[in-house]
């Protein structure tokens, strides 16, 4: 299992927009931009679900989830084992997360997701490469 390092939780916090992937039981892939990810600890990422449709759809059916980050300098793929959360610490921090940025948006679900797997997404060398 990998862990997120300090320059990863960085490049998060940073960034404004996430793709996330996700894929039916049958394999159809499904990307969506969602603003709504951070760091929730060393080996966990919070996803928001406030408009999520077939996203959601997807992770009932295949809880394989895969985040795309970067920067001008790196680019990483975070991939884990997502678990939908209604009620309790993790969503009630999604909602207190949510309605301090956008008010008027009523998150349906907290998303936590395990990292399993960070592989090196800039070209070079280390390509490919697993964290």
């Amino acid at each position: 299992m990998s862990k997120l390092n300090d320059t990863l939780k960085e490049m998060i916090s940073q960034t404004k927009v996430f793709p996330v992937a996700t894929a039916s039981k049958e394999g159809m892939p499904n990307v969506v931009p969602i603003s709504f990810v951070k760091v929730y600890d060393d080996d966990t990422v919070l996803v928001v679900d406030n408009f999520m449709n077939k996203t959601f759809k997807n992770l009932e059916e295949n809880p394989q989830l895969s985040i795309s980050v970067w920067n001008t300098d790196k680019a990483f793929q975070i991939k884990g084992q997502a678990t939908i959360i209604k009620s309790g610490k993790p969503f009630d921090d999604a909602v207190s997360w949510v309605k301090e940025v956008m008010p008027q948006l009523n998150p349906k679900s907290a998303i936590l997701v395990k990292i399993t797997n960070i592989y090196n997404c800039q070209p070079g060398p280390d390509l490919g490469k697993e964290l």
